[in-house]
């Protein structure tokens, strides 16, 4: 591969974790609500612990359904901010939230998904929500110098075309200008986590073990065709291109405590969660 060879490390794990390990594992991060179907509650609630929650327009009513309607053995997960064109969300919720204090954006632009509107917005606030300006007391910031990873929950789960369109956004934000202090996109479903490798040199830590990850990865080149060499997978290749229509990895198994992959373009890496993430 001739090209500047970069190392790009991956944490994954740290989302699995409670809130007192996290700091051994990656950046602080906020967490974004889709208005997609929730079924990892566990995970998710432990995500939502002193984070900041971003909820996407409808993305609001979810929450409420799986936190607040019952009132269930857990307590409650109030988002920080409700954001989006506001056409999804049901004016009950919107009233509730609006009573706890929550923020609430309205973005009419209708050339933009909520989830747009959302990762704007995270970007434009992340420096505050990271405690390098002046934080607003009802919202958690993260240590100095670090820098704001985002949890996105609800991918790939609902309608076929928001699935594409979630897809396209880990692509969009990696296109957008370098910000020192926004982190990664880590897009989180009913049984994995995806996320965008860059080009060169990448380090995926992820333990196959039990509250962690199953064996199973994909490496799926949605963007552009590539050329890919991986290390610590059962079935490793070496110069390998890959491209829809030709060849693609899936289902492929962890063998090491680090995987590698080198790529000559962005790719989608995918991990399959191990069941006890949502306990």
């Amino acid at each position: 591969m001739s090209y500047k060879l970069e190392v790009k490390a991956w944490r994954p794990a740290h989302f699995t974790l409670g809130r007192d390990d996290r700091s051994l594992e990656g950046n602080p991060f906020a967490v974004l609500i889709l208005n997609q179907p929730l079924e990892n509650k566990g995970l998710l609630y432990r995500c939502c612990d002193e984070a900041v929650v971003v909820a996407a327009d409808g993305g609001a009513n979810r929450l409420y359904d799986l936190f607040e309607q019952g009132k269930t053995e857990k307590p409650e997960s109030t988002p920080n901010v409700i954001c989006g064109d506001l056409d999804s969300i049901r004016p009950e919720i919107q009233k509730y939230y609006e009573a706890k204090g929550v923020e609430i954006i309205k973005d009419p632009d209708q050339y933009s998904t909520d989830m747009a509107k959302s990762l704007r917005y995270i970007r434009e606030r992340s420096r505050l929500f990271l405690g390098l300006e002046e934080t607003p007391p009802s919202i958690p910031s993260g240590p100095q110098e670090s820098r704001l990873d985002v949890a996105i929950f609800g991918g790939l789960d609902g309608r076929a075309d928001q699935a594409f369109s979630q897809l396209h956004h880990l692509y969009a934000e990696a296109n957008q200008e370098p910000t020192a202090s926004v982190g990664d996109l880590y897009l989180i479903t009913k049984e994995s986590i995806i996320f965008l490798l860059e080009k060169g040199l990448n380090k995926i830590y992820a333990p196959v073990a039990p509250g962690f990850f199953a064996e199973n990865v994909g490496i799926i080149p949605i963007g552009k065709p590539s050329i890919i060499t991986t290390r610590g997978l059962e079935w490793d290749v070496t110069d390998w291109p890959t491209e829809f229509g030709t060849q693609i990895s899936t289902s492929n198994h962890i063998k090491a405590d680090v995987v590698e992959v080198e790529t000559t373009e962005r790719i989608i890496f995918t991990l399959e969660l191990d069941r006890q993430t949502n306990i």
